[in-house]
């Protein structure tokens, strides 16, 4: 019975009607102010205005304050004269401001409108030299690839983790704490070239055999040319178009290796694949530890 009352409306407890006392009237307001808890609300402006649309409770009931900015004299008349028993006990409103946690967005500071975007060297160039010449669609194309690229990069790091908590069962080293601070240290290769040699070295041959490290390989090096290349727009030579009249011209994006200089092709539907990629590599290592490693 506790459990209900935390979780949502008290409705197995019969309605108490108004007048409320002054202490009831606190409990209420204690009741309304709790995260956790299932808000008396106004219907008719419902749960898309949330906050804006809680009821205020008072000695003669329940009553909506809601005001628009366009009419900021009238108030909404909707009105409720009656409470559930449930909300009225102290000690379930105690247990609901118990559990209830205040939620704090740090991260999401920026209530600024403006696009944001990402520029190439020439843009930039251009821009310090006060020549404006940006190629908008470019720029767009740009960051939208650069986003996606994010979360395949972002994606594939998590493995990192894993292959953490992998290396430690492996090893079961006396001082986990010291040791996990010195994988900290170690990039993704280093971790799974790590977790191979103790395959070789230490493990039933089932585990070494049926380990991912195929997918994992494929998913660290995916990473590695993501992370540490750019990205640059490659048009090509007009030629005339293989059906009808005129030419057309190739337009493409191609990922450049800062450390060779190659280039090969990249696209927004490789890169949902990557990510795809990255994803069962990460699920297929997690089965595997669950079915080798206690």
């Amino acid at each position: 019975m506790a459990l209900r009352i935390a979780l949502g409306l008290p409705t197995h407890t019969p309605k108490v009607y108004a007048p409320f006392t002054p202490e009831q009237v606190a409990l209420l307001c204690r009741w309304q102010a709790t995260s956790i808890a299932e808000h008396m609300r106004c219907p008719r402006h419902g749960k898309v205005l949330r906050k804006s649309s809680d009821l205020v409770p008072g000695d003669s009931g329940w009553s909506c304050i809601f005001r628009t900015p366009d009419y900021p004299d009238l108030i909404c008349s909707y009105t409720v004269d009656w409470a559930y028993s449930g909300m009225l006990d102290e000690n379930s409103v105690w247990n609901l401001e118990e559990m209830s946690v205040e939620v704090v967005e740090v991260s999401f500071d920026d209530d600024s409108d403006e696009p944001l975007n990402v520029f190439s060297d020439y843009d930039l160039l251009l821009s310090f030299h006060d020549t404006a010449d940006l190629d908008w669609e470019e720029v767009a194309e740009r960051s939208a690839l650069d986003e996606r690229r994010g979360l395949v990069i972002t994606q594939c790091t998590i493995l990192e983790d894993l292959l953490g908590d992998v290396i430690l069962q492996l090893e079961r080293p006396d001082d986990p704490e010291t040791r996990q601070r010195d994988l900290d240290q170690w990039m993704i290769g280093r971790r799974l070239s790590h977790v191979e040699l103790l395959l070789e070295s230490g493990e039933p041959s089932e585990a070494n055999s049926s380990f991912p490290r195929e997918e994992l390989w494929a998913a660290v090096r995916r990473r590695n040319e993501l992370a540490h290349g750019n990205i640059m727009r490659v048009i090509g030579e007009a030629y005339p178009r293989p059906n009808g009249l005129g030419k057309t011209r190739r337009v493409e994006w191609r990922l450049v290796d800062r450390r060779t200089r190659r280039s090969r092709l990249i696209t927004m539907a490789g890169l949902r694949e990557d990510l795809h990629a990255a994803i069962a590599a990460y699920t297929n290592l997690l089965r595997w530890a669950s079915n080798h490693l206690e």
